[in-house]
């Protein structure tokens, strides 16, 4: 008896240790010889994460190949797969794990070929299983001197696929156009709308809408002399009839859209403020009829640029919170390799768009959120790519990271004290100079900050009274020094700041 006790209590054991293993959150890089971008992450039905993006293959980041990976619910590496093609470029922008499949995927990318000596280029929506393995390959049009880069695509009754893309020909330089392409996907044929070039608009996300039977496109409008730029155009499911309206708000660019329920969606963007270079994120709710209902600021502070992640999407709706992932302290005038570090910042509010908690994550180099996702467990998984800038030699280089936090927003059970982990309070500009600045999430009010040299010796301690408030640090020598902010008798915030 008492051995069948026994073997219960080891089989409950290791049950609990499996079960605490798939709940573990973290925030982990994949370092790789390669430089990568990261756009997309689903979850697949054997409860593992597969991120994609373009591995670059030339410094001036004009060629590139697709590439997807695949890591367990604790963040370990599964297994790589780049795409198996030679002529030209390639690229993988996004998966959708389909309601009406199982161990089947669906991947969005492009790829070139070569022929009668020209070149020539289409949009794929391949099917991949578990072990990343292409089963079925579907490729729309056959572009030839014109480049369409997809950008997003979104599955209406299983059977029909909406691209968006950025739609370049061969005698302009950039990407001032879009296109939507109207995909099935059982028999190969599509449809494709291509917008007036003369407006010179830029694509930036989009929905379906099932009530109203239309397709949202948000887009800038680079030729309209004041803000906003955002444009909506809404586009009929036989892509015959369009409809473009200018959305009232405060923003300046960057937006993304997302569904909110089957009555409202939501626009989020960068406030932008004229005088100063200061960019705040926002988040504003319209109804199906384009109708401003609310819009909210979150707090930056001065001298900060926060934009909605240089993806696809940054806003996620879970059944107890709204999420908007942000790029916090962006250079604008840097991209995409800054010297100053960046944080993810995830802003949590109620389905009443009040601001609950600003959490921070990262700091120690520069992070590009892509996309946001919930999991089966409950959790939040970010992805997107990391570049250190502090690196010696230094490289322009990137490299995917996965963040995974718990239904709250907390990284828990971090065996790894030198690991970034959630912060509720941040230090920055890293490396800075003759001042910091300390940023508080808008659930502090007051906090102390303590900075120490590396012997572990306190040096300064600042009362910090306000949600931004900027430091003195002229008389501290160049050197690295650790800092801890504490609020309500306990550290919300820890990290290294550097004076160079």
């Amino acid at each position: 008896m008492k051995n069948n006790c026994l073997i219960i209590t080891i089989l409950f054991y290791f049950s609990f240790l499996q079960n605490g293993n798939t709940q573990e959150t973290f925030l982990k890089k994949y370092i790789s010889p390669d430089d990568k971008a990261i756009y997309s992450i689903i979850e697949t039905d054997d409860n593992h994460l597969i991120f994609c993006g373009s591995i670059w293959t030339n410094p001036e980041l004009t060629g590139s190949i697709g590439t997807m990976s695949k890591i367990s619910f604790n963040g370990e590496l599964i297994n790589s797969e780049n795409y198996d093609f030679t002529a030209g470029n390639s690229r993988y922008v996004k998966l959708i794990n389909p309601s009406n499949t199982s161990g089947s995927y669906l991947l969005l990318g492009s790829e070139d070929s070569i022929g009668d000596s020209k070149s020539y280029n289409s949009v794929f929506i391949h099917s991949i299983d578990n072990e990343l393995n292409i089963l079925e390959r579907r490729n729309y049009g056959l572009w030839p001197d014109s480049v369409n880069n997809p950008w997003d695509f979104e599955i209406l009754n299983d059977t029909t696929a909406y691209i968006l893309s950025f739609f370049k020909t061969s005698n302009s330089s950039y990407f001032l156009n879009y296109s939507l392409i109207k995909a099935h996907l059982t028999n190969g044929e599509y449809d494709y709308f291509i917008a007036d070039g003369t407006k010179l608009s830029a694509v930036s996300s989009f929905i379906i809408d099932e009530v109203k039977k239309l397709i949202r496109v948000n887009y800038l409008r680079f030729d309209l002399a004041m803000y906003p730029w955002n444009a909506i155009a809404n586009i009929s499911y036989d892509l015959a009839n369009l409809e473009e309206v200018i959305l009232e708000n405060e923003f300046f660019s960057q937006t993304k859209l997302a569904k909110k329920n089957d009555s409202t969606y939501f626009l989020s963007a960068a406030f932008i403020d004229d005088n100063t270079t200061q960019r705040d994120l926002g988040l504003a709710e319209y109804n199906l009829q384009d109708s401003l209902l609310k819009q909210i600021k979150f707090p930056g502070g001065n001298d900060s640029v926060t934009y909605p992640g240089s993806g696809r999407k940054n806003i996620l709706v879970t059944s107890d919170y709204i999420w908007v992932m942000g790029w916090y302290n962006c250079l604008a005038s840097q991209p995409p390799c800054q010297y100053e570090s960046t944080y993810i910042m995830l802003n949590k509010l109620t389905h009443d768009l009040e601001l609950i908690e600003q959490i921070f994550y990262g700091g120690d180099g520069v992070y590009n959120p892509n996309d946001i996702i919930e999991t089966s467990d409950n959790h939040i998984v970010v992805v997107g790519d990391f570049f250190d800038p502090q690196a010696v030699p230094y490289n322009c280089h990137f490299d995917p990271f996965v963040l995974k936090v718990n239904s709250e927003g907390l990284i828990v059970n971090a065996q790894n004290n030198e690991l970034p982990l959630a912060q509720e309070a941040i230090v920055f500009p890293i490396p800075g100079s003759y001042y910091l600045q300390v940023k508080l999430a808008v659930q502090h009010k007051a906090a102390t900050l303590q900075l120490f040299d590396l012997n572990g010796r306190l040096i300064h301690t600042e009362e910090v009274s306000a949600d931004m408030q900027r430091i003195n640090t002229s008389t501290l020598p160049a050197g690295i020094y650790p800092y801890r902010i504490y609020a309500k008798d306990r550290v919300i915030g820890s990290g290294k700041w550097v004076k160079e």
